[in-house]
């Protein structure tokens, strides 16, 4: 699931709208753009202080998410509804 939310495959509503899974690609949190995993991990205004609880940062970039840890991202993910 970490894998998924990382690589944009699997838990972004993007990747199962154009799987056909779905039939809404829009981010659950704004309703206006692709759910897509570089809006939800570095982007999303409205995960900010998830973010910074779960991640200890307030904003991150790919280089950031490689020193995480996979129970962090897990923690943030399920937090965040999306795992």
């Amino acid at each position: 699931m970490v894998t998924g939310l990382l690589t944009g495959h699997n838990t972004p509503r993007r990747h199962r709208y154009v799987m056909g899974l779905i039939s809404n690609r829009t981010y659950r949190k704004s309703g206006t753009e692709e759910e897509t995993s570089v809006q939800v991990l570095y982007e999303c205004e409205a995960l900010t202080s998830l973010r910074h609880e779960n991640l200890v940062s307030f904003s991150l970039d790919p280089e950031n998410v490689t020193h995480l840890s996979t129970g962090a991202i897990w923690n943030f993910g399920k937090e965040a509804g999306l795992l």
